[in-house]
């Protein structure tokens, strides 16, 4: 899973788009039932094909050039002249690639000045574990089959591909430049917190609890299609985390890991036994990217879906809340941002899901999110100073809010 160190906030910290990967439609957040005309032209769907390139190394000007092209970005009179690598931090991370590609045309200036492009893992070992749990096919169904359906600021996708047969995977993204990425280690406000519930809402909202019409074949939270591959990477670090960061489990919580452990299947299936939707899956804030409305930006856009899945729709919250919002913010405003959340529902016209309803499903969410946590503080080795900072803020964030929300008793074994 991408949840996993400092990956995310140094490949995407000066790069994000703003919306689609099919279509005209992409830039406005028109609705189909406004612009059917522009949302119902056909979509290229290039989801399983095994020509593209692998690695950063193999981008072409021609390749980009014919991608552009069979999207409309180029005319046939327009080509992509010369390509320039531009690293976003490191390139190689725990699961994938990411890189810049600077981009000169002929004519100048007719497409995009650059690109942001993800691929899979070179190493068989690290792509292995993306694979187990499907992040890339994740990642490139959602661009080619789901972004255009649903109402939320998205990257700009030009073209997104998977190689089923070795697990190799691209995709290429509009590079924005202008947002902020957010900063889970310092926290967001509160504030903040609210315009990423105006982004996640509409999604939730979309799919409330008739997912399964729009979605015959998607892992979901209680599926042992996900449980299965999952559970394996927790149980081998929970302990790890604990020796890790002693401190942040002397407390009645780190007497209670060993049941906590023993439990997370069954906590796994509770997550499962209510309402489910549609969830981004990996809420924390370094994949959110603040921009400047009054620059025709959007508030929030989240990147990185290669989590996204069918869950309980507090797990997008219990996530950003327990990784991304101090404790003393939390405290402060967890009942508010629940209330803040549930309006937002509503309005929606989830009318069926009432505020008890959403502080039930989030304690349940909490407890659960905990064990994201705990695989990057002990299944990994952070290389900064801000990977190792973002661990132990994580861990404690979230054991905190377990005790303070008194949800040790719900530990099932």
């Amino acid at each position: 899973m991408d949840i996993f160190g400092d990956r995310t906030r140094l490949y995407w910290v000066e790069s994000l788009g703003a919306k689609t990967c099919p279509g005209p439609a992409a830039h406005s957040n028109i609705k189909p039932e406004l612009a059917p005309e522009l949302i119902n032209m056909p979509t290229v769907r290039m989801y399983s094909m095994t020509s593209f390139p692998e690695t950063p190394e193999q981008i072409t000007a021609a390749w980009l050039t014919n991608i552009f092209r069979s999207r409309g970005t180029l005319t046939d009179h327009q080509q992509v002249k010369n390509v320039t690598l531009k690293p976003i931090g490191e390139i190689v991370g725990v699961v994938g690639e990411v890189a810049r590609f600077e981009l000169a045309y002929e004519p100048s200036g007719a497409g995009p000045a650059s690109v942001v492009i993800k691929f899979a893992h070179r190493n068989p070992e690290n792509r292995a574990i993306a694979n187990n749990t499907k992040m890339y096919e994740r990642e490139v169904r959602f661009f080619n089959e789901i972004a255009q359906h649903i109402d939320t600021p998205l990257t700009m996708c030009h073209f997104a591909a998977m190689n089923q047969d070795t697990g190799a995977n691209i995709v290429v993204l509009e590079d924005l430049r202008a947002y902020r990425v957010g900063d889970q280690v310092t926290g967001i406000t509160f504030e903040q917190s609210q315009r990423v519930v105006d982004t996640l809402a509409p999604l939730h909202a979309r799919f409330f609890d008739r997912w399964q019409t729009e979605f015959d074949d998607m892992l979901t939270i209680a599926s042992d299609d996900y449980i299965e591959p999952f559970l394996p990477g927790f149980l081998g670090s929970w302990e790890a985390a604990m020796t890790n960061f002693p401190a942040c489990f002397d407390n009645p919580l780190g007497a209670a890991m060993p049941e906590y452990a023993a439990g997370l299947r069954p906590l796994m299936k509770a997550m499962g036994d209510g309402p489910m939707t549609f969830i981004h899956g990996d809420a924390r804030m370094d994949n959110a990217m603040f921009g400047d409305p009054s620059l025709g930006q959007h508030h929030v856009v989240m990147i990185d879906w290669q989590n996204m899945m069918i869950s309980n729709p507090l797990q997008d919250l219990a996530w950003m809340t327990t990784s991304s919002l101090t404790t003393a913010s939390r405290r402060a405003h967890e009942s508010d941002l629940l209330a803040y959340y549930h309006h937002a529902l509503s309005e929606r016209g989830v009318t069926n899901f009432s505020l008890a309803d959403v502080t039930e499903r989030y304690d349940l969410a909490v407890l659960f999110i905990l064990n994201f946590h705990l695989i990057i503080a002990g299944a990994f080795v952070p290389t900064t100073e801000r990977a190792l900072k973002m661990a132990e803020e994580g861990v404690s964030r979230a054991v905190q809010a377990v005790l303070d929300r008194q949800l040790i008793d719900r530990i099932v074994v």
